[in-house]
Protein backbone atom coordinates (compact mmCIF):
# COMPACT_ATOMS: atom_id res chain seq x y z
CA UNK A 1 0.00 0.00 0.00
CA UNK A 2 2.64 2.50 -0.90
CA UNK A 3 1.56 5.59 -0.69
CA UNK A 4 -1.08 5.18 2.33
CA UNK A 5 -0.86 7.53 5.07
CA UNK A 6 0.20 5.19 7.34
CA UNK A 7 1.62 2.64 5.22
CA UNK A 8 5.42 3.89 5.41
CA UNK A 9 6.27 6.77 8.36
CA UNK A 10 9.87 7.45 7.04
CA UNK A 11 8.00 7.94 3.51
CA UNK A 12 5.45 10.40 5.00
CA UNK A 13 7.40 12.15 6.86
CA UNK A 14 9.82 13.02 4.19
CA UNK A 15 6.58 14.07 1.82
CA UNK A 16 5.61 16.73 4.55
CA UNK A 17 9.55 17.54 4.80
CA UNK A 18 9.61 18.39 1.32
CA UNK A 19 6.39 20.31 1.10
CA UNK A 20 7.77 22.37 3.43
CA UNK A 21 10.94 23.15 1.39
CA UNK A 22 13.44 21.27 3.92
CA UNK A 23 16.24 19.04 4.12
CA UNK A 24 16.04 17.62 7.23
CA UNK A 25 13.84 17.37 10.50
CA UNK A 26 14.81 20.23 12.64
CA UNK A 27 15.68 19.65 16.31
CA UNK A 28 12.64 21.38 18.48
CA UNK A 29 13.75 23.98 20.54
CA UNK A 30 14.21 23.35 24.19
CA UNK A 31 10.92 24.00 26.61
CA UNK A 32 11.12 27.50 28.39
CA UNK A 33 11.82 27.26 31.86
CA UNK A 34 9.14 26.79 34.49
CA UNK A 35 9.28 29.51 37.17
CA UNK A 36 8.35 27.30 40.02
CA UNK A 37 7.39 30.14 42.70
CA UNK A 38 4.22 30.22 40.20
CA UNK A 39 3.28 26.93 38.84
CA UNK A 40 3.73 24.72 42.01
CA UNK A 41 1.27 25.16 44.66
CA UNK A 42 2.25 22.66 46.70
CA UNK A 43 5.75 21.63 47.48
CA UNK A 44 7.86 18.58 49.31
CA UNK A 45 8.30 20.70 52.41
CA UNK A 46 4.50 21.24 53.31
CA UNK A 47 2.68 19.03 55.32
CA UNK A 48 1.59 16.89 52.45
CA UNK A 49 -0.59 14.55 54.12
CA UNK A 50 -2.83 17.48 55.29
CA UNK A 51 -3.08 19.23 52.22
CA UNK A 52 -4.53 16.01 50.35
CA UNK A 53 -6.89 15.18 53.31
CA UNK A 54 -8.01 19.07 52.91
CA UNK A 55 -8.58 18.66 48.87
CA UNK A 56 -9.54 15.70 48.53
CA UNK A 57 -12.28 16.21 51.54
CA UNK A 58 -13.69 19.80 49.21
CA UNK A 59 -14.28 18.05 46.08
CA UNK A 60 -16.23 15.40 47.69
CA UNK A 61 -14.49 12.23 49.10
CA UNK A 62 -14.68 11.18 52.50
CA UNK A 63 -11.63 10.55 53.52
CA UNK A 64 -10.73 8.69 57.00
CA UNK A 65 -6.80 9.31 58.28
CA UNK A 66 -6.01 6.16 59.84
CA UNK A 67 -3.32 3.59 61.20
CA UNK A 68 -2.24 0.87 58.93
CA UNK A 69 -3.11 -1.59 61.88
CA UNK A 70 -6.76 -0.53 61.55
CA UNK A 71 -7.21 -0.63 58.01
CA UNK A 72 -9.18 -3.58 57.99
CA UNK A 73 -11.47 -2.62 60.50
CA UNK A 74 -12.41 0.81 58.77
CA UNK A 75 -13.01 -0.43 55.50
CA UNK A 76 -15.47 -3.31 56.82
CA UNK A 77 -16.87 -0.61 58.14
CA UNK A 78 -17.96 1.57 55.33
CA UNK A 79 -18.79 -1.90 53.65
CA UNK A 80 -21.27 -2.35 56.29
CA UNK A 81 -22.99 1.50 55.87
CA UNK A 82 -23.10 1.30 51.96
CA UNK A 83 -25.02 -2.48 53.11
CA UNK A 84 -22.17 -3.91 50.15
CA UNK A 85 -23.06 -7.55 49.45
CA UNK A 86 -20.60 -8.28 46.01
CA UNK A 87 -17.17 -6.54 46.17
CA UNK A 88 -14.08 -6.50 43.70
CA UNK A 89 -10.54 -5.64 45.07
CA UNK A 90 -7.34 -4.84 43.56
CA UNK A 91 -4.43 -4.13 46.80
CA UNK A 92 -1.17 -5.38 45.15
CA UNK A 93 1.03 -3.33 46.63
CA UNK A 94 -0.32 -2.89 50.03
CA UNK A 95 1.07 -5.51 52.42
CA UNK A 96 -0.69 -4.10 55.00
CA UNK A 97 -4.00 -5.29 52.93
CA UNK A 98 -2.92 -8.70 52.55
CA UNK A 99 -5.85 -10.11 54.61
CA UNK A 100 -7.91 -7.57 53.97
CA UNK A 101 -9.83 -10.37 51.31
CA UNK A 102 -10.27 -13.26 53.78
CA UNK A 103 -11.30 -10.59 56.28
CA UNK A 104 -14.55 -9.70 53.60
CA UNK A 105 -15.31 -13.00 53.22
CA UNK A 106 -15.66 -13.70 57.18
CA UNK A 107 -18.54 -10.96 57.03
CA UNK A 108 -20.47 -12.91 54.39
CA UNK A 109 -19.46 -10.33 51.58
CA UNK A 110 -18.47 -12.08 48.30
CA UNK A 111 -15.59 -10.71 47.13
CA UNK A 112 -15.75 -11.50 42.97
CA UNK A 113 -12.82 -12.97 40.93
CA UNK A 114 -12.24 -10.08 38.41
CA UNK A 115 -9.30 -11.88 37.09
CA UNK A 116 -11.03 -14.98 36.23
CA UNK A 117 -13.87 -13.34 34.74
CA UNK A 118 -13.13 -11.64 30.88
CA UNK A 119 -13.77 -7.90 30.40
CA UNK A 120 -15.63 -5.46 32.93
CA UNK A 121 -19.38 -7.19 32.77
CA UNK A 122 -18.53 -8.72 36.13
CA UNK A 123 -17.67 -5.70 37.46
CA UNK A 124 -20.96 -4.14 37.02
CA UNK A 125 -22.93 -6.48 38.98
CA UNK A 126 -20.49 -5.62 42.24
CA UNK A 127 -21.52 -2.63 45.32
CA UNK A 128 -18.08 -1.52 45.86
CA UNK A 129 -14.27 -1.27 44.35
CA UNK A 130 -11.22 -1.00 46.78
CA UNK A 131 -7.87 -0.59 45.08
CA UNK A 132 -4.85 0.61 46.34
CA UNK A 133 -3.28 3.84 44.07
CA UNK A 134 -0.53 4.41 42.35
CA UNK A 135 0.14 7.63 43.35
CA UNK A 136 -1.40 11.01 45.14
CA UNK A 137 -1.29 14.26 44.39
CA UNK A 138 -1.52 16.66 47.16
CA UNK A 139 -2.13 20.00 45.66
CA UNK A 140 -5.78 18.67 43.90
CA UNK A 141 -6.77 15.83 46.34
CA UNK A 142 -6.23 13.78 43.38
CA UNK A 143 -5.77 9.69 43.28
CA UNK A 144 -4.17 8.36 40.16
CA UNK A 145 -5.38 4.17 39.76
CA UNK A 146 -2.96 2.62 36.67
CA UNK A 147 -4.04 -0.69 34.88
CA UNK A 148 -2.02 -3.78 35.19
CA UNK A 149 -2.15 -7.29 36.22
CA UNK A 150 -3.30 -6.52 39.85
CA UNK A 151 -5.55 -3.54 39.06
CA UNK A 152 -8.25 -3.81 36.63
CA UNK A 153 -9.32 -0.60 35.02
CA UNK A 154 -13.08 -0.75 36.13
CA UNK A 155 -11.98 -1.04 39.57
CA UNK A 156 -12.10 2.36 40.60
CA UNK A 157 -14.31 3.66 38.31
CA UNK A 158 -17.31 1.13 37.84
CA UNK A 159 -18.88 -0.23 40.75
CA UNK A 160 -20.98 2.86 42.61
CA UNK A 161 -18.96 3.01 46.00
CA UNK A 162 -14.98 2.98 45.61
CA UNK A 163 -12.54 2.81 48.57
CA UNK A 164 -9.66 3.49 47.69
CA UNK A 165 -6.38 3.10 50.08
CA UNK A 166 -3.82 5.63 50.16
CA UNK A 167 -0.42 5.39 51.87
CA UNK A 168 1.10 8.65 53.03
CA UNK A 169 4.24 7.63 51.32
CA UNK A 170 2.16 7.39 47.83
CA UNK A 171 1.79 11.96 47.99
CA UNK A 172 3.32 13.59 46.06
CA UNK A 173 2.98 17.06 45.92
CA UNK A 174 1.49 18.07 42.28
CA UNK A 175 0.62 16.82 38.84
CA UNK A 176 4.41 17.81 37.61
CA UNK A 177 6.38 15.36 40.62
CA UNK A 178 4.26 12.44 38.84
CA UNK A 179 5.08 13.38 35.43
CA UNK A 180 8.78 13.39 36.74
CA UNK A 181 8.38 10.12 37.95
CA UNK A 182 7.33 8.14 34.72
CA UNK A 183 9.34 10.23 32.22
CA UNK A 184 11.80 8.64 30.09
CA UNK A 185 9.46 5.68 29.84
CA UNK A 186 8.60 4.02 27.01
CA UNK A 187 5.92 2.25 25.35
CA UNK A 188 5.23 -1.58 27.28
CA UNK A 189 6.66 0.37 30.47
CA UNK A 190 3.69 2.30 30.67
CA UNK A 191 0.32 1.09 31.94
CA UNK A 192 -2.13 1.00 29.55
CA UNK A 193 -4.62 3.32 31.39
CA UNK A 194 -4.09 6.02 33.89
CA UNK A 195 -7.26 6.96 35.88
CA UNK A 196 -6.87 10.48 37.78
CA UNK A 197 -9.68 10.97 40.21
CA UNK A 198 -10.26 13.53 41.82
CA UNK A 199 -13.84 13.50 43.85
CA UNK A 200 -17.19 11.39 42.49
CA UNK A 201 -18.53 10.88 39.66
CA UNK A 202 -20.07 13.59 37.87
CA UNK A 203 -21.61 14.67 34.91
CA UNK A 204 -23.00 18.09 33.81
CA UNK A 205 -23.94 16.41 29.85
CA UNK A 206 -27.91 16.96 30.40
CA UNK A 207 -29.06 20.66 30.30
CA UNK A 208 -25.76 21.61 32.25
CA UNK A 209 -27.40 20.21 35.67
CA UNK A 210 -24.51 18.54 37.78
CA UNK A 211 -24.86 14.88 38.59
CA UNK A 212 -23.39 13.19 41.00
CA UNK A 213 -22.64 8.92 40.23
CA UNK A 214 -24.08 8.76 37.25
CA UNK A 215 -20.89 7.04 35.35
CA UNK A 216 -19.04 5.74 38.24
CA UNK A 217 -18.99 5.44 42.27
CA UNK A 218 -20.98 8.56 43.57
CA UNK A 219 -19.11 7.84 46.93
CA UNK A 220 -15.70 7.79 47.29
CA UNK A 221 -13.98 7.11 50.77
CA UNK A 222 -10.87 7.40 51.50
CA UNK A 223 -8.57 5.06 53.50
CA UNK A 224 -5.61 7.57 54.27
CA UNK A 225 -2.93 5.12 55.64
CA UNK A 226 -0.44 7.41 57.84
CA UNK A 227 1.57 5.66 58.52
CA UNK A 228 2.78 3.62 55.45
Amino acid sequence: MKGHLGADPAEFIARVRAALGRSRTEPAPPPPAVDETIARLARPSDDLVALFEKRATLVGMKVRRIKSADLTREVLAVLESVSARRVVVGVGSLPQALGLKESIRRKGIEVVDWQAAPGLDTQYDTDAGITDVHAALAETGTMICNSDAGHSRGLSLIPPVHIPLVRASDILPDMLDYWARIKGKRGRELPSSMAFITGPSKTADIEGVLITGVHGPGAVHVMLVEDA
